[in-house]
């Protein structure tokens, strides 16, 4: 009997301690911290009191996934893919009432752009990266099918903003690029017939005479570097997830540190964008830097 009581009243703490254990899971996994989400995850999985529980197998998926896209633990982890796509889909088969997948659409529709990315960087060097890619591009019709993109809200600036104190040059930059928006996306994309990210960053800048690095990361490399406060319209703001730059941006407008930009995104192409009212571009930005004087 007073096992019985004692068991009753200590469950409010077994469910407390569990939230805390999936909650420190979300955070770590929300500030990028995939390798710590990956061993807490596995510690979690192994526990008698979590055996069926399914979030430590969608966070351990997740991780993985994250994790593949870096070379150096690729290398290491050579199955991490193939692992990371059915720990996912089990977790969908064991997610019956299809709860847990909605409590974290928002993570899993992060994870689709990122992989979007993932593709265009490889893309870059379709040669070296053949096998790679068409290994992606099979994980990513397994993990995504059915899920919608992420839809950035809407900014006011439909058309060039006033550009008031500004050179020439920057302002005819902004207004060139303008005149791309509903292109569509294409990975490995250079023209109007469709643009990735980097692809539309060089075209918009070669037509200027400016000639950029074809490749986000490079990009950002060869730029002086900005603090947010100083930067202009025809600056370029540069994201990431993890350690490498996977995305850039022409900066349209700064209104002191809020600032919005043109490129190419992956769901809806050449689109304008306000970084600061986007979880997913606010949470990735990585840097700014410029080409103009």
């Amino acid at each position: 009997m007073r096992l019985i009581i004692f068991t009753i009243l200590l469950a409010p703490f077994i469910a407390l301690a569990q939230n805390r254990d999936f909650d420190r899971l979300e955070i770590l996994y929300d500030q990028g911290h995939y390798k710590k989400v990956l061993r807490r995850a596995n510690k979690l999985a192994n526990k008698p009191e979590y055996v069926n529980a399914v979030l430590p197998s969608y966070y351990r998926s997740m991780a993985m996934l994250q994790l593949y896209r870096n070379e150096k633990w690729r290398r290491r982890n050579p199955s991490a893919l193939e692992a990371g796509v059915q720990l996912f889909l089990d977790m969908k088969k064991r997610d019956a009432d299809g709860l847990v997948f909605a409590a974290h659409i928002y993570e899993i529709q992060s994870l689709k752009r990122d992989y979007d990315y993932f593709l265009e960087e490889l893309e870059q060097d379709k040669k070296k990266n053949a096998q790679l890619i068409t290994e992606i591009r099979s994980a990513y019709a397994k993990l995504f099918s059915g899920v919608k993109d992420i839809q950035d809200a809407q900014p006011t600036l439909t058309s060039p903003p006033q550009m008031a104190n500004i050179s020439d040059t920057r302002r005819r930059i902004v207004e060139f690029a303008y005149k791309h928006v509903g292109v569509k996306y294409r990975s490995g994309g250079n023209d109007p017939n469709g643009f990735d990210c980097s692809g539309f960053v060089s075209f918009v800048f070669n037509e200027f005479k400016i000639d950029l690095p074809r490749i986000s990361g490079d990009q950002q490399k060869k730029a002086v570097p900005l603090k947010v406060l100083d930067v202009q319209p025809g600056d370029l703001v540069f994201f990431a997830n993890g350690a490498n730059v996977n995305h850039v941006g022409i900066v349209v407008e700064n209104k002191n540190g809020i600032v919005t930009m043109i490129h190419a995104s992956s769901s809806k192409g050449i689109a304008v964008t306000e970084i600061n009212t986007s979880n997913y571009w606010n949470n990735r930005v990585h840097s700014y830097g410029t080409f103009l004087r």
